[in-house]
């Protein structure tokens, strides 16, 4: 334990050097930063997992044989713990909005960035077997009134009147009036931010789109076959998860079989999927599912070159969730390098101290004051300032987190601007997710980084031969 002579000297020193404000400074900015910054890329982490959670079934079966049947599948998806599934086929596209048979809306740029081109994922869906494994209905409900489907309940199906404006805007032929008029065409959901740029061109639900394709062996045989089917503009969907959104256009599975030279009125054809998307029960452990259920297709579908895949809803996502992650342990890297500043502003005021303290030092070691006491001076002036820096640090910090929403929207009201726009990032609030554990690493890690740095300065003081420092000028 350290003599009493040393807490007190410790605190006299810190007292009659305003300097050491610096160091206290120091750690407290360092400790606020790590607490409200990463509490906030916490929040917004725990947000982007709401979203791709949101966006994403509960398992999901790939990695299928070519050409597999949907009805062939089902009996080997047969498990206690799955609720629901529902088949789906994908496969890739380019769109074009209809004016008579030519295309009025093109990519800009040479690239295959998906938001300035047409290039799209079309995902083939059942509309009454989707709703019962992902948020289908919410989807379509998340979007305004003038992208919504028409009928919720049939959301790909687009009501005769509005597909027969949309031929009419299109310059199609169309009979002269409307009730002679049967809708033909199937419907097509865009994302969210996709669909408003294309409104924003003009386009309208009911509004004919082309879409075209190839695929090897589509019509028969062994060659790549161009493919084109006109769909119809139906509305627009938001999952909450932009990435899925930006690239997804959901049509009817039918539809898209059709397309692929499935259609289910010919005869040989096979109800193909490429995907089967599942709903577990309530509780149950995905991972232990997925294994079950990928050893039974395994076996069922008697694969061995190609081994189906099942994957949980985080292995769906994995890239993404990990690079996400990733951020958050590079922005930790980068806002310590701040508490080692302030630990360096604690060793530079200490190691000056200890410099214009020499005879002191000397002093107390004619007194009778050991080494180790001597050193203990400045271990406890380390100490004083990591624990005061800390405690300032992190009651701001958990404040800072507290308030952060109503301090944000009083700078909008009143200075014109945010520190955190809320429409960039389509959150309602500015999420921050304040972590017992990650909060009292910070403060421990503040104090120990503060006792080391002192302890040199401290190791310094005590080696210190006392005839020297008497006789130090």
């Amino acid at each position: 334990m350290p003599a009493v002579f040393a807490w007190f000297l410790a605190l006299r020193y810190l007292v009659t050097r305003w300097v050491n404000l610096l160091g206290i400074v120091g750690v407290a900015l360092a400790v606020w930063a790590l607490i409200v910054v990463i509490g906030i890329f916490s929040g917004f982490i725990g947000a982007i997992r709401e979203d791709v959670r949101r966006a994403t079934p509960d398992l999901l079966v790939t990695d299928l044989p070519h050409q597999q049947s949907w009805s062939a599948l089902q009996q080997l998806l047969r498990d206690d713990a799955v609720a629901a599934a529902a088949p789906r086929l994908r496969h890739v596209g380019v769109f074009y909005l209809t004016s008579g048979m030519s295309p009025v809306v093109r990519s800009q740029n040479l690239d295959f960035n998906n938001v300035e081109n047409s290039f799209v994922m079309l995902v083939g869906i059942d509309p009454a077997l989707e709703p019962q494994v992902t948020g289908l209905t919410g989807w379509l409900d998340r979007v305004p009134d003038v992208m919504r489907a028409p009928d919720p309940d049939q959301p790909l199906a687009v009501p005769a009147e509005a597909e027969y404006r949309g031929r009419k805007r299109a310059g199609l032929p169309a009979p002269r009036q409307v009730e002679d008029y049967r809708a033909i065409w199937p419907g097509l959901l865009l994302g969210k931010s996709r669909a408003n740029r294309q409104l924003s061109l003009g386009l309208q639900p009911g509004d004919p789109m082309d879409v075209v394709s190839a695929a090897f062996g589509a019509k028969g045989g062994d060659t790549v076959t161009a493919l084109q089917k006109r769909f119809v503009f139906a509305g627009a969907f938001d999952t909450g998860h932009d990435l899925h959104d930006e690239v997804m256009a959901l049509v009817p599975i039918e539809s898209l079989r059709t397309m692929l030279g499935h259609d289910a009125e010919d005869d040989g054809s096979v109800d193909i999927v490429t995907d089967v998307a599942i709903r577990l029960r309530e509780g149950a452990d995905g991972a232990a599912v997925a294994a079950r259920l990928q050893q039974q297709l395994q076996a069922g579908l008697g694969t061995t070159e190609r081994p189906v895949s099942v994957l949980t809803w985080e292995q769906q996502n994995q890239v993404f969730l990990d690079a996400v992650e990733h951020e958050r342990a590079l922005m930790k890297l980068v806002l310590f390098a701040v508490m080692l500043v302030s630990a360096f502003l604690i060793y530079a005021t200490l190691h000056m101290m200890v410099s214009q303290k020499v005879k002191d030092l000397g002093i107390l070691s004619a007194l009778g004051g050991s080494p180790q006491a001597v050193g203990s001076v400045f271990v406890l002036c380390g100490l004083v300032v990591g624990v005061t820096g800390a405690s300032l640090g992190t009651g701001i910090g958990i404040l800072s987190a507290i308030w952060l929403n109503p301090v944000n929207d009083w700078m909008h009201a009143n200075l014109g601007f945010e520190l955190f726009p809320r429409q960039l990032y389509d959150l309602p609030v500015i999420p921050c997710q304040l972590e017992a554990e990650w909060i009292t690493q910070v403060a421990i890690g503040a104090v120990l980084l503060s006792l080391l740095v002192a302890w040199l300065p401290a190791r310094k003081a005590a080696r210190m031969p006392p005839v020297e420092a008497l006789g130090y000028e």
